[in-house]
């Protein structure tokens, strides 16, 4: 990982993305001008709810001036007492506000379509607002960073609040350790997730892998994680 925001914001991304609960994706650091960055994720977990595998890929290109657009594409395949398998996209606009060399504060707001990851209780199309606050440290001689988001998403008649915290250190050269929690709730639901995940950076390219694990109480539920990076 390189040093500084567009470290720590590429760093963060790579993190993945959940069964259930959504994490920390765009991050509170915004991408130079003109440069793009896709992440991709496969994951499989089993539990109460039998065996679910998705996959999620995710773009970004960055305007100047703080300013970002993306595009999600996400699908689950759950394998239990019946077959049920979805797709859905998430289209955003993010403005990121540098507070120091070192911290930025972001807001985003994202159209999303298709099928919902939330349930089959969430349908029609709908909305999500984000705001991000992170910063990036120096712990003896080696980068990393801190990360918060909150999140608001609605569709039909279908909200759900998110909290997540990230944390990420380079502790070896070219190797990163991430740790996440995250937290989403509904009328009816409640999932919170941790994850750990080490990833390895080829020059543009980043893989990793890592395990993800439901930590609420409320149902159980855990599995690995794979990801991959590129910043073109």
């Amino acid at each position: 990982m390189v040093g500084g925001r567009a470290g720590a914001h590429g760093f963060l991304l790579l993190a993945g993305a959940g069964s259930l609960a959504q994490p920390a994706e765009a991050g509170a650091w915004a991408i130079a001008e003109g440069v793009q960055q896709w992440f991709a994720t496969v994951s499989r977990e089993t539990g109460d709810f039998g065996e679910a595998w998705r996959a999620d890929d995710f773009t970004e290109y960055g305007l100047g001036g703080g300013w970002a657009v993306n595009a999600k594409i996400e699908s689950e395949i759950r394998i239990a007492d019946f077959y049920d398998d979805r797709s859905g996209f998430r289209l955003g606009v993010m403005k990121s506000f540098a507070l120091t060399d070192r911290a930025a504060f972001a807001v985003q707001a994202s159209f999303i379509g298709g099928e919902a990851m939330d349930g089959p209780e969430c349908t029609g199309e709908g909305y999500e607002l984000r705001a991000a606050l992170g910063t990036s440290f120096s712990l003896f001689g080696r980068e990393g960073f801190v990360n918060t988001e909150a999140a608001r998403r609605s569709r039909g008649n279908c909200d759900r609040d998110v909290v997540e915290v990230a944390t990420g250190l380079e502790f070896a050269t070219d190797w990163n350790l991430t740790l996440k929690a995250w937290e989403e709730r509904g009328e009816e639901s409640r999932s919170s997730k941790a994850e750990a995940s080490v990833t390895r950076d080829f020059g543009v390219f980043s893989v990793g892998a890592g395990w993800r694990e439901e930590i609420s109480g409320e149902f159980d539920e855990k599995g690995w994680v794979l990801l991959a990076r590129a910043t073109f």
